[in-house]
Parts: C-alpha cells; sequence; structure tokens
C-alpha cells in the first residue's frame, strides 16, 4: 500500500468520525430540547433503537404514565449520518397498539425497545398501586 493510499484511508475514518460526531450531538440537542419542552409530573421520556444491516432507526417517545398512551413521537430512521429526528404523530395514541401503528420494520423494533424501557420504569409504580 502506498502512502497516498494510506492518507486517503486515514481521510475516510476521520470523515465518518466527524459526521459520527455531528450525528450525536444533534440526538443530544433534540433529547435535551424535548425533555425540557415536556417537563411535567406523570411524563416519561423514553428512546428506543433499532440496528439493521442496512438501515436503523430511533425513536423518542413522550409517554403519558396515567393515560399508558404516547403524547409526542419522534423518530429518525435512515442508513446514513445525515439523518435526523422528525415528529411521527402517527405514533402517537395508545401504548397498547403502538406496534400497529410504525410505518417500517426498523420503527417498529424501536417502539418495541422503548416499550421494554417504559415497562421497566413503571414497574415499581404498579406494583405500589
Amino acid at each position: 500500500m502506498t502512502w497516498q493510499a494510506a492518507a486517503i484511508l486515514v481521510a475516510g475514518f476521520a470523515v465518518a468520525g466527524f459526521f459520527s460526531y455531528r450525528q450525536h450531538m444533534r440526538y443530544a440537542r433534540v433529547v435535551n430540547q424535548v425533555a425540557a419542552e415536556e417537563n411535567r409530573a406523570g411524563v416519561l421520556l423514553v428512546t428506543g433503537r433499532a440496528k439493521g444491516k442496512l438501515r436503523g432507526a430511533v425513536v423518542l417517545l413522550v409517554v403519558d404514565r396515567r393515560r399508558e398512551a404516547v403524547t409526542r413521537a419522534l423518530a429518525m430512521e435512515g442508513a446514513s449520518v445525515f439523518a435526523r429526528f422528525r415528529e411521527r404523530p402517527e405514533l402517537t395514541g395508545p401504548l397498547g397498539t403502538l406496534a400497529d401503528r410504525a410505518p417500517s420494520k426498523a420503527v417498529a423494533k424501536a417502539v418495541a425497545d422503548a416499550r421494554t424501557m417504559v415497562s421497566r420504569l413503571t414497574a415499581g409504580q404498579r406494583a405500589a398501586a
């Protein structure tokens, strides 16, 4: 391997790392923004993720514990670091039918992951009630 090929390889890794860092910062900014906007009693902010061979998804769900319903949903899905969170009104509604309303397989897997987080976080409240 020549030094030019090695330099191109190193530059490619550096660019990929930069874009991954930017996506992580966008993710953190959106989570913090939603947490600040939805900060009230009886509400949970949970995330779920799904990894696929080519495409993945991440969902942010704002769950009202009293009604057991999703009041706000955002999803990021795609195969590149340029994917962004978008509001997903079709995911709002009762928790029981949430997986049926998912627009894709990746989002459905991410929703299932988020629902397990909801059940973990509310397990103590249900036992005490």
